[in-house]
């Protein structure tokens, strides 16, 4: 048994280890989607990833992907752990643990603040005892049904605002960093706590450039001034045509702009036939309170776990679920 680290050529051998374990039936990934994600661009770095091979095939598999943070008010170097995988004739032996190992200690050697992920249940216990994770808090998901129903008032309200314009995006430019720049200079912003940076490099990679899903990007506009966007994803379900919300992102207090962007958004996923949206929904009351307004309910959750380094401590205060400003476009798993 070899356990080293990523070599050019194993996309292959990685990709069929996911093929044999991966559990949903949707968004199943491909070769273009791996390099994408893994050596596609990602403004804040490469991935550190680590194999165990056997004989020729590669049998374990575990990665961290870097994101740029502000974590109380000062940029910080986080990451995204991710696709642990163990063939099943080798799980129950301790494998994983000593991949996992090698990519978390890389992770610290590049003086990577924190870590963080989202585990199945059988892998939640393993990063908890094992590879030094935290519980975070649980990520709730929101969800409202547009099946069968008439276009409501919070739909509607997408269709005239006075003076802001619903606009499609093909590209982010440089609106995007000064709505960025905007939101953490807000007085109810979420310096103090923690968010991806979410300027033009990050989002055209994140959504535009992604090779085997086709995102819906929309912004809120005044004049030519950005003042929110929204990020939707349409995907089907046995029967069910559901629409995420992978992304919603406005300066905290701009109601006017948050209700078009989810009425809008809304508006677009019913005029394509869904019948649920959803999306996570973590650190901003703000947008709480308007999901609410728009019918939205939260209906399930899920664990948020965290590795913090040596070096963090000082991070942990704004690392919570009030302060972590998160939604599914800050995980690269499935969304």
């Amino acid at each position: 048994m070899d356990i080293r680290a990523f070599r050019e050529g194993d996309e292959e051998g990685i990709l069929a280890l996911d093929r044999a374990v991966e559990e949903h039936p949707w968004n199943r990934r491909d070769l273009a989607n791996w390099r994408w994600k893994y050596r596609g661009g990602n403004p804040a770095g490469d991935a550190i990833m680590y194999v165990a091979e056997h004989e020729g095939r590669i049998v374990a598999h575990f990665a961290g992907l870097p994101m740029r943070y502000v974590v109380g008010g000062e940029p910080a170097r986080g990451s995204h752990s991710l696709a642990m995988m163990v063939l099943p004739q080798w799980q129950n032996r301790g494998l994983i643990k000593f991949v996992a190992d090698k990519v978390l200690a890389d992770i610290s050697a590049a003086g990577w603040a924190f870590t963080y992920g989202y585990p199945n249940q059988n892998a939640h216990a393993l990063h908890t005892r094992l590879l030094g994770y935290e519980d975070v808090g649980m990520q709730r998901l929101w969800q409202r049904s547009l099946d069968g129903q008439e276009m409501d008032l919070s739909i509607m309200s997408a269709s005239a605002t006075p003076g802001l314009d619903f606009r499609a995006l093909s590209v982010f430019g440089p609106e995007a960093d000064a709505l960025f720049a905007r939101v953490l200079s807000a007085k109810d912003g979420p310096a103090p706590g923690a968010v991806v940076v979410r300027d033009a490099a990050f989002l055209n990679w994140r959504y535009m450039a992604r090779p085997d899903v086709r995102y819906l990007a929309h912004g809120v506009f005044r004049g030519e001034e950005l003042a929110g966007y929204c990020v939707l994803k349409l995907y089907r379900w046995e029967d069910t045509l559901f629409g995420h919300f992978v992304d919603l992102f406005a300066v905290p207090g701009d109601v006017e702009a948050g209700r078009l962007l989810l009425g809008g958004g809304l508006r677009e996923l019913h005029g394509h036939g869904c019948g649920l949206v959803n999306l996570w929904m973590q650190g901003s009351l703000f947008f709480q309170n308007l999901l609410r307004e728009h019918g939205f309910a939260e209906v399930s959750s899920r664990p948020l776990i965290c590795r913090f380094g040596k070096t963090s401590e000082r991070l942990r205060p704004s690392l919570t679920p009030e302060k972590w400003y998160f939604t599914m476009g800050d995980t690269l798993e499935i969304y």
